[in-house]
């Protein structure tokens, strides 16, 4: 990992907790967190998705509020943020409103020690992480056979632009910045099945999509160097 992109997943850290900050300045909390919970059922409806009743699942990268606060009463969560402890300033966020979450503050890179859950959600997070490649070599090691996954990110529309944004932060919230096709790739070579792909909106540079998959199997290793 170099040190450039150290430096903006860093820059992305801070300014997501001040976004936040801002956002919520002039909101009724619990107004806010009524609409969200009706989003994340509307995403659900539309992606066809349903939740296993008392199933294990994991909210990767849950923010303040994620799809955790729809589903905390009805499946088994494991909540992960590297922000969780700061979120708990916001008044949108009490771990103790959600006991029968399970509150982890990490980064999804490198989670490599939980057990396989039945369902993964992963929304507006895979653009965040530090290392995009580790963090879907971690979010794959959370599955099993059959195990299916919510995973949504702002994607880029224009193959041109990409490069300006990769080399400048013309986009400082998300330091991971991809094409569409790119994550078809990186999903299918680590063993999952895309069942469906729904573009949720469209803005002038992005889209933000949703991909809901099946993990199949285990993908076959890489040859060895002079394999024949």
């Amino acid at each position: 990992m170099g040190v450039v992109q150290h430096i903006r997943w860093r820059l992305a850290q801070s300014l997501e907790w001040r976004w936040w900050e801002s956002y919520l300045r002039h909101q009724s909390p619990a107004d806010y967190l009524e609409n969200k919970k009706r989003y994340w059922l509307k995403v659900m409806e539309t992606m066809g998705w349903k939740p296993l009743p008392n199933a294990r699942v994991a909210d990767v990268g849950c923010g303040p509020a994620g799809v955790f606060i729809a589903l905390h009463d009805r499946q088994q969560v494991t909540a992960l943020d590297p922000l969780l402890e700061r979120y708990e300033d916001l008044p949108i966020f009490s771990r103790a409103n959600y006991p029968t979450v399970r509150f982890l503050p990490r980064m999804l890179e490198g989670t490599l020690d939980l057990a396989p859950f039945k369902q993964l959600y992963c929304f507006n997070a895979i653009n965040h992480v530090k290392d995009w490649d580790a963090a879907l070599d971690a979010l794959t090691s959370m599955a099993e056979s059959g195990t299916s996954l919510l995973l949504s990110s702002d994607v880029h529309r224009h193959r041109w632009l990409l490069p300006l944004f990769r080399a400048l932060p013309g986009d400082a919230l998300h330091p991971q910045q991809h094409l569409a096709g790119d994550y078809r790739e990186a999903l299918q070579l680590r063993g999952w099945r895309i069942d469906r792909e729904v573009v949720m909106r469209t803005e002038r540079i992005f889209e933000y999509r949703i991909w809901k998959c099946t993990f199949t199997a285990a993908p076959p290793p890489p040859p060895r160097p002079g394999a024949a």
